[in-house]
């Protein structure tokens, strides 16, 4: 597999955020397969590991154009700096005329930050990168560490509202990030 390294384009403390590439689609299935993604991200459950190269294949596209996050998905793979190894991803995607963010971190890393890491580095590098007047985050009330993610990302809760996400009829928060104003 690539290293993150090298081939990154968001560096943070902890992390390196990279495009995928098709050696990481046994790892993205098998991640797949964990019962949080199940519960929460039933949509990126994968059938199989060649269904988990054909979401990458089109994820790869994508990120070879970046284009923008507001017309068209932009997900990179979230790896540890120190090691290289892929744990999760982050990616942006258009939502009516916002955009919004996604995330998914393996459960064994799960617990030390590196959601909210991650989430913050995107999201800062997005803002500027697109010019984006804000980036949302859209999660299920009951789904605690989510909305802790996004809180300690810098995201503020904007609404509350109960809708259907991802299936499941409940209780939605909305979050949002906007870009700083530059200091003076």
């Amino acid at each position: 597999m690539r290293g993150c390294r090298s081939a990154a384009l968001l560096v943070s403390r902890s992390l390196a955020l990279r495009c995928f590439v098709p050696e990481d689609a046994s790892k993205l299935f098998a991640m797949s397969q964990q019962s949080g993604i199940r519960t929460w991200l039933p949509d990126q459950v994968y059938e199989s590991e060649a269904h988990a190269l054909e979401v990458l294949r089109y994820l790869v596209g994508k990120c070879r154009d970046p284009g923008m996050p507001s017309l068209g998905p932009y997900v990179l793979g979230v790896c540890l700096r120190d090691s290289e190894e892929l744990i999760g991803h982050v990616g942006l995607s258009p939502l009516g005329g916002d955009v919004e963010i996604g995330y998914a971190i393996e459960e064994e890393r799960q617990g030390r930050g590196l959601a909210s890491e991650a989430v913050r580095a995107m999201s800062e590098w997005a803002l500027a990168r697109f010019a984006l007047p804000r980036i949302v985050g859209i999660v299920a009330a009951e789904n605690a560490a989510s909305c802790s993610v996004l809180r300690k990302a810098g995201f503020l809760l904007v609404e509350e509202s109960i809708r259907t996400l991802h299936g499941r009829s409940g209780l939605v928060q909305t979050y949002e990030k906007v870009k700083a104003p530059p200091i003076p």
